[in-house]
């Protein structure tokens, strides 16, 4: 039996967008590593076309065949508050109970989500976490250390994890700070960057960085 490795995808993703965004990388990973790729929780209704999209029955795409997209939490842009972070976690521990996981890949917010998964340790397991893209999220680790119930061992657990995390130089939407930031606040991370933008790396040398690392 192939390790199992949990999939997030970023903001305005599903899981089903992040499997086709990441095939390069994707199908050198399924040669070892069954892939879990994970739908958020919360539906974006502002990106699903208005027309007529209540009559669709599709639950994995809209009337105009686009595909609907989510979230794992939102922000209040009128005072930086996060929301839904801890319904977020629930919602995980739900979706992934029973299930043995290996590792943790995830892509800008769900980057973030898996950095901060690995503290709460809901998925027993795990012994890496690879992120793309990734911001650093203050109150996520606050949520995370909240949701252990204040248990150190189990959020220093967490931090004793190894993590990879990339940043792309020319990302016009995460900061390499702000990825360098997750890295420090997430524990035993290591950072690398590429030369591209805000994307999950797919190209031969970092994939092959991922499964050296994995």
């Amino acid at each position: 039996m192939r390790p199992k490795i949990l999939c997030l995808h970023g903001k305005s993703q599903s899981g089903a967008i992040f499997r086709n965004k990441i095939a390069g990388a994707r199908r050198k990973l399924e040669r070892t590593y069954e892939l879990h790729f994970l739908d958020g929780p919360i539906l974006l209704q502002d990106d699903i076309p208005k027309k007529n999209h209540m009559d669709n029955n599709d639950s994995t795409s809209s009337s105009d065949d686009v595909p609907l997209t989510y979230a794992w939490w939102l922000r209040n842009d009128e005072n930086g508050e996060h929301l839904h972070v801890r319904e977020a976690f629930h919602y995980i521990q739900r979706q992934t109970e029973g299930k043995h996981y290996d590792a943790i890949i995830g892509f800008s917010q769900g980057g973030t989500m898996a950095t901060a998964l690995a503290l709460t340790g809901l998925i027993p397991g795990i012994r890496a976490v690879v992120t793309a893209g990734a911001p650093c999220v203050d109150q996520m680790f606050s949520e995370a250390t909240d949701f252990t119930q204040g248990n150190d061992v189990i959020v220093q657990s967490g931090l004793d994890i190894p993590k990879f995390h990339m940043a792309g130089e020319t990302d016009a939407m995460i900061p390499v700070d702000s990825t360098r930031a997750l890295s420090d606040r997430g524990g035993n991370g290591i950072l690398v960057l590429h030369e591209q933008g805000h994307l999950f790396p797919t190209r031969a040398a970092p994939v092959k960085s991922i499964l050296d690392f994995l």
